[in-house]
């Protein structure tokens, strides 16, 4: 099996078949680097699997971008105001390293569950897990870890990040500034010698 079809169904609890049959009903699409799945007061009713590449949400807050969470191979992922509310998406989500994966829009979703218990368990299964992933983004910083701890988890779940999403972003997403984030990686550079 793919590296990425293993994580997807171990990320969300699915079989290999619930997966193909997922998949099976998915466009594919690729999204270079720096485009976006959607923007701050655009909508977005797309359900997006990632096979390769790397996500980033953010908040634009008086200019500054302000990273909320990031998603790379094996994920699902979801502008959930335009997906569930159809309404104007509050964050922007940006591709940070070229993303080859799949998508199926809300309205097929809906169908496809009306149609098939076996799709409504898969999609419900996948948001469940979805549901524990955001949460463990809100516990992360409620935690209250150093940011370097905060950095080391992050690259204990997501080491593809270091390679593919500048310092400036991680350090973003950490509430540090990048010097304070080069001085940390600095000092364990000098810790693992």
């Amino acid at each position: 099996m793919e590296q990425f079809k293993e994580k997807l169904c171990n990320n969300y609890s699915l079989s290999p078949e619930d997966l193909e049959i997922l998949l099976s009903h998915t466009e594919s699409c690729f999204i270079p680097k720096k485009d976006f799945l959607v923007r701050e007061g655009e909508c977005n009713n797309k359900l997006y699997i990632i096979k390769q590449g790397v996500i980033r949400a953010f908040r634009n807050n008086d200019g500054e971008e302000i990273a909320l969470w990031f998603a790379g191979e094996g994920e699902m992922v979801i502008p959930v105001w335009g997906y569930c509310l159809d309404s104007l998406s509050q964050l922007t989500i940006e591709v940070e390293s070229d993303l080859k994966g799949y998508y199926i829009t809300k309205p097929e979703i809906d169908k496809l569950c009306n149609e098939s218990l076996r799709f409504s368990n898969i999609i419900r299964k996948m948001f469940e897990h979805h549901s524990m992933i955001m949460e463990e983004y809100l516990l992360f910083f409620a935690d209250n870890l150093s940011a370097e701890e905060r950095y080391l988890s992050l690259m204990k779940k997501n080491p593809e990040l270091l390679n593919q999403v500048s310092l400036k972003k991680l350090a973003s997403f950490l509430f540090v500034t990048p010097q304070s984030l080069s001085r940390i990686r600095a000092g364990l550079r000098k810790k693992s010698k």
